[in-house]
């Protein structure tokens, strides 16, 4: 059986091959990526800056496994695509709004499937989403995250972005089942100023940051599976 000192061995050689492969190649853009779990290695990202999350693509798996993940790495190691359904792995069929959501919270986004096979609907979607990842990334790439809510503690899990200025934040929401009761609960954000006062897509006129924070949205749920929203928050 390999010894633990063979496995660390392991790694510090395949350090020295990453190594010279990236200063050989200074111009090329390397992701970090491994069969099954454990494909994240800190020291790995000495050397290239994103891996690729998993293999499951299905949204609803992906919002836990990105969750996770980032209690370890920042969001912007993460690599996530917008896949095709039904989802190669669960079969699930999720709709490209829920799953670009979920794609959108990570560094590296980008689409996973067939142009040609994609309803109308879906076509139509994509400017939208595009101009949504122009506006997100750069608060990936340099914001703070929070996860406000957890899949597995709750069936409406959110997580929220806050630029490097604080001047603007992105909050991810979901409703993974439908249900009439219980009402979901009130979402509460994060890391606001609690003086300042913001305004959103999410509601009229101005809410301050303490009543954000404290009091929370109640957000209009349908009564659907696998739905989501993004809500901006700019400080006035």
């Amino acid at each position: 059986m390999p010894s633990p000192a063979a496995d660390y061995e392991y790694m510090l050689g395949l350090y020295r091959v990453i190594d010279n492969l990236t200063t050989t190649y200074p111009d090329i853009l390397f992701e970090g990526c491994a069969s099954g779990g454990g494909r994240f290695d800190a020291g790995l990202l000495h050397y290239w800056p994103q891996h690729w999350t998993s293999d499951n693509t299905d949204a609803a798996d992906r919002l836990t496994i990105q969750m996770g993940t980032t209690i370890m790495y920042p969001p912007s190691a993460m690599a996530c695509h917008v896949s095709a359904i039904p989802n190669g792995v669960t079969m699930r069929n999720i709709s490209i709004e829920y799953r670009a959501t979920v794609a959108l919270m990570c560094g590296s986004f980008g689409f996973e499937l067939k142009p040609v096979d994609l309803s109308a609907e879906e076509r139509a979607a994509i400017p939208g989403i595009l101009a949504n990842w122009e506006l997100i990334n750069p608060i990936v790439i340099s914001g703070s995250f929070y996860r406000l809510a957890l899949p597995d503690d709750t069936n409406w899990p959110a997580a929220q972005l806050m630029s490097q200025d604080e001047t603007t934040a992105v909050v991810f929401a979901f409703q993974q089942q439908a249900t009439v009761k219980p009402a979901a609960p009130p979402l509460r954000m994060a890391a606001l100023n609690g003086t300042a006062m913001y305004r959103s897509n999410a509601f009229n006129g101005t809410y301050s940051g303490a009543t954000l924070m404290n009091a929370g949205l109640n957000l209009p749920w349908q009564v659907e599976d696998y739905q989501s929203m993004l809500i901006y928050l700019y400080k006035q």
